[in-house]
């Protein structure tokens, strides 16, 4: 039951509809996307004109984060970061498939890692606007 004592301007959740998935579609995302770089960040992004909707794809490399909780807690970080943030996105109504990369060896704390993923997302919704 939502509580009117905390209304909710704007929806905030992020089921499995926001989810990235199959083979063919990531093939074509990081064959033909463009990619926005904010270190440790990498955005890998493709406009889809056949859904309005975003769909979105966490990755934290084996190779350079090796312990599985680390990569589990990097990736439930950005995509709170992701949920958090979703306004960004909505000001566009073309579909968007979005990967998000990590890419450092060293786990980053939530803050820094908020910081650096929401900047990169305010430098992605530029280039957006600026294309």
């Amino acid at each position: 039951m939502i509580s009117k004592k905390f209304p909710i301007s704007m929806d905030q959740t992020f089921g499995k509809e926001y989810k990235l998935q199959g083979k063919t579609t990531l093939d074509v995302l990081f064959n033909q996307g463009e990619a926005v770089k904010f270190f440790p960040i990498k955005l890998i992004f493709r406009r889809i004109e056949t859904s309005p909707q975003q769909k979105f794809l966490f990755v934290v490399p084996k190779k350079l984060v090796r312990s599985a909780h680390d990569r589990n807690y990097l990736k439930r970080c950005m995509r709170e970061i992701v949920r958090k943030n979703k306004a960004i996105f909505t000001r566009e109504n073309t579909g968007l498939h979005i990967g998000i990369l990590y890419q450092q060896q060293q786990r980053l704390p939530f803050k820094q890692l908020e910081q650096k993923l929401v900047k990169a997302l305010s430098l992605f919704a530029n280039k957006l606007t600026h294309d």
